[in-house]
């Protein structure tokens, strides 16, 4: 066989070059600034009644920029397994509990309410 160039005729050689996005020092630093950003700012979540024996979770905090995220299912996860645990209201959506009773409320809203 006949090389072209160095390479056999019928043979495909890729050549990849070129920079390795996301490997660089600076882009590990600041990676590692937000994820530290993440554990310092935790949203303080509110609640707010709705009608029938419902609460609904809020929060109007003010987070760093770059931050403005609101509530996620992360923030959820601890008052789900709490109510799960205590049989103490249902979630019905991301940010609502429906509950028995007054009671259950005020029982929620103790444990939750900061």
């Amino acid at each position: 066989m006949t090389q072209l160039n160095g390479f056999k005729l019928g043979s495909l050689n890729i050549v990849t070059s070129g920079r390795q996005v996301g490997k660089s020092y600076v882009n590990s630093l600041l990676q590692n600034w937000y994820a530290s950003m993440r554990e310092v700012y935790k949203p303080q979540i509110k609640w707010q009644r709705l009608p029938g024996l419902k609460l609904q979770a809020y929060t109007d905090d003010v987070a760093p920029r770059g931050f403005e995220r609101g509530l996620n299912e992360s923030d959820m996860d601890p008052v789900q397994v709490w109510t799960e645990e205590c049989r103490c209201g249902t979630r019905m959506s991301f940010n609502v509990w429906k509950f028995k009773s007054e009671k259950q409320i005020t029982m929620f809203l103790i444990r939750w309410s900061e």
